[in-house]
């Protein structure tokens, strides 16, 4: 699965738009998008204007046309017009076959542009006239937290404490460093050192990514009673948050990412239903931390695992043994642990992760886990795929990832492909704490980096340009 890339946006000069095939001002594709021409700095307002795409004729000009444009400011800005009617005739996105920018008001052909972020964009020429003549318009301070479009920026402040007023939704960015669970919950303390409110004042978090290729979720739960928060994905996200009418005067708001949470064993699967049909698709939510299901054999025989994800995505497959209920506790459930004994694992590189379990017997129980710890989306829907037998193996090559871990004696040996590029290694415990780094030399196909950690397992990323790689090891 790989990952579309923009080229990058550089400085042009204004032109009109030339006719020979290698000399268009514009692409006649996403994938040959080339840059908005560039707008120049009025010195007397400040404003950038002077510049734009002119269509002198259209006759002369394709049906769809592609630019890719980055805006330098240091807030969110407007961009986007075009001449004549109030026709939609530009669309902004994320990135080829990515989500819509935001706008202000939809079906414009205005969107907001955020600091420092490519975006493609698509113009339907209809009109003669100059399209995108004014350049990005940067959007009030003050508009800052109470706007989807101009989310309140907290990538330096984190972990600081963010005052809501009772019945108010707020916006915030929120840059995650890597793919995780997203908790909000009550953080203001009183005099006393005692919480103001409680998490249940919170009654939504949504989360919205707005890298490539985008994507959407929200908590979860019983607003008022329990609220389990929303799945995040690794880089810019806004995070919307709902605050009850009946919050209390200074209540506050904290952000923090649950690792051990979700690293625990299937995320109370002893309550979720086996979601899996017999060589049908099992769509999950792209690089996310780990998403984990539930399988029960149907009849005896053998069967086949398949993970179709972004390289670098790892297939644990294991069986899920129930333990006896505890009578004094009816909030118990039903407990359970996932055995490691036995469990077999493989990762997507170039091509699907594989595993075959034989001789398995109707009612066993197994535990399915996708982990993209650390992986780098591709913008495709990844899925899970369980067949009856070993057929679907002669569709699948072997595991086509190139990453070689090992570890003795404090050094930590790596090779991979993406070393060449200068990628970093990184090492995290299962905590999603990151426990040593280091950074390959350009054209380097193997790394020794010391490696000095207690006993237990570990994950090793390696992150290239625009791809990762990634593999537990255990350190004894």
């Amino acid at each position: 699965m790989k990952k579309v890339l923009l080229p990058m946006v550089a400085v042009c000069a204004f032109a009109a738009p030339a006719f020979a095939e290698d000399e268009l001002a514009y692409g006649t594709t996403p994938e040959t998008a080339k840059p908005f021409p560039a707008y120049t700095k009025n010195p007397v307002t400040g404003m950038y204007n002077f510049g734009g795409w002119m269509v002198t004729s259209l006759a002369d000009v394709p049906e769809e046309v592609y630019f890719t444009i980055k805006y330098e400011g240091e807030t969110p800005a407007m961009w986007g017009d075009a001449p004549g009617s109030n026709d939609h005739m530009v669309w902004v996105y994320l990135c080829n076959e990515g989500q819509e920018a935001l706008q202000m008001m939809e079906g414009t052909n205005s969107y907001i542009l955020f600091p420092g972020q490519e975006y493609l964009v698509k113009i339907t020429p209809k009109e003669t006239g100059t399209y995108g003549a004014s350049g990005p318009m940067a959007l009030p301070a003050d508009r800052a937290g109470q706007y989807k479009y101009f989310p309140q920026d907290i990538t330096a402040n984190q972990n600081l404490t963010f005052y809501q007023s009772a019945g108010t939704t707020r916006y915030y960015l929120y840059n995650a460093p890597y793919a995780n669970q997203l908790n909000v919950s009550a953080k203001a303390l009183d005099n006393s050192g005692k919480v103001i409110g409680a998490n249940t004042d919170i009654t939504n978090v949504e989360v919205t990514h707005i890298e490539c290729p985008g994507g959407t979720n929200v908590s979860t739960g019983i607003p008022g009673v329990l609220l389990i928060g929303p799945w995040i994905k690794a880089g810019r996200n806004i995070v919307s948050v709902t605050v009850a009418e009946t919050a209390p005067e200074g209540f506050g708001i904290g952000f923090s990412l649950d690792a051990l949470n979700i690293r625990n064993c299937g995320n109370k699967l002893s309550y979720a239903s086996d979601q899996f049909k017999l060589d049908t698709p099992l769509e999950y939510p792209d690089a996310y931390y780990t998403v984990d299901y539930k399988f029960e054999v149907p009849e005896d025989g053998t069967y086949t695992f398949i993970n179709h994800g972004a390289a670098g995505t790892i297939l644990n497959v294991g069986f899920m043994e129930y333990l006896p209920t505890d009578p004094d506790d009816p909030y118990a459930g039903k407990p359970f642990k996932c055995l490691t004994e036995g469990m077999k694992t493989a990762t997507v590189g170039n091509d699907d992760a594989v595993v075959v379990f034989e001789n398995l017997k109707k009612g066993q129980t197994m535990y399915v886990q996708s982990d993209a710890f650390g992986v780098i989306g591709s913008g495709e829907k990844p899925y899970l795929k369980i067949t009856k037998g070993t057929s679907a193996i002669n569709e699948i090559a072997a595991d086509g990832n190139t990453l070689k871990v090992n570890a003795a004696d404090g050094i930590l040996s790596v090779e991979s492909v993406l070393l060449a590029s200068g990628a970093e290694v990184a090492v995290y415990d299962m905590t999603a704490r990151k426990v040593a780094s280091s950074v390959a030399a350009a054209g380097a196909d193997r790394l020794d980096m010391n490696l000095n950690v207690a006993q237990g397992v570990y994950v090793v990323v390696v992150y290239g340009k625009g791809n990762s790689e990634s593999a537990k090891i255990v350190i004894k």
